[in-house]
């Protein structure tokens, strides 16, 4: 068999040479600009998101070291820092509550209702006590007030009690209605727990 062979033209070669210069330079593309150009522009959404998560977490740090600062600058004017303790803490409420009143001839506690906004609980109590004089009652009322658990007093009404009508040198009688306020941050719902007013308010409009 006689084999059919011939030498390519400078205008074949050229086109040849132009077709390989194409296909190395589409292998080149497929296989190594867009992969690249695709690691480089992955590597730049990363850095992003990371430069992102970085200023949230100073934004954060810078505002605890805010927050810490101002607490000690309160710590050193002999003001009392409140917390809210997290979802329910009525026992801890109530011992706190048990303690202050040590002091007092007799006392009643009543826990009202409770109240939830968002996050945010705030658990009503109302409180009558008596003491032997006016200065115990007010001593009373400013555990009360300046108290760990972050608390906020209402209504307030002190009177005479018994047969003596001086308010300032015989025995008084308190009646309060506060509030202490907790977070359900750390908290677990349960039975007690009422519905979210904040959601109640959307669903009505």
């Amino acid at each position: 068999m006689k084999l059919l062979s011939r030498e390519f033209t400078p205008r074949e070669k050229l086109l040849l040479a132009v077709l390989g210069i194409v296909l190395i330079g589409a292998l080149y593309f497929v296989w190594v600009d867009r992969p690249v150009r695709f690691g480089l522009r992955t590597t730049k959404q990363q850095v992003n998101a990371l430069q992102i998560e970085r200023d949230t977490i100073n934004l954060k740090v810078a505002e605890i070291h805010g927050m810490e600062s101002e607490m000690q600058d309160l710590k050193a004017k002999g003001v009392v820092a409140s917390r809210m303790p997290s979802y329910n803490a009525s026992n801890e409420e109530l011992d706190f509550l048990h303690l202050i009143l040590g002091a007092t001839s007799d006392y009643y506690i009543d826990f009202t209702d409770v109240t939830r906004e968002g996050d945010q609980i705030r658990r009503n109590f109302s409180l009558q006590y008596r003491t032997s004089n006016y200065k115990t009652a007010l001593q009373v009322l400013d555990q009360l007030e300046n108290s760990e658990i972050r608390c906020r007093i209402g209504d307030l009404s002190v009177s005479p009690s018994g047969e003596s009508n001086n308010i300032m040198n015989g025995p008084v009688q308190v009646s309060v209605q506060a509030t202490f306020f907790e977070t359900m941050q750390g908290g677990e719902a349960d039975a007690e727990l009422p519905e979210d007013s904040a959601v109640n308010e959307e669903v009505g409009e």
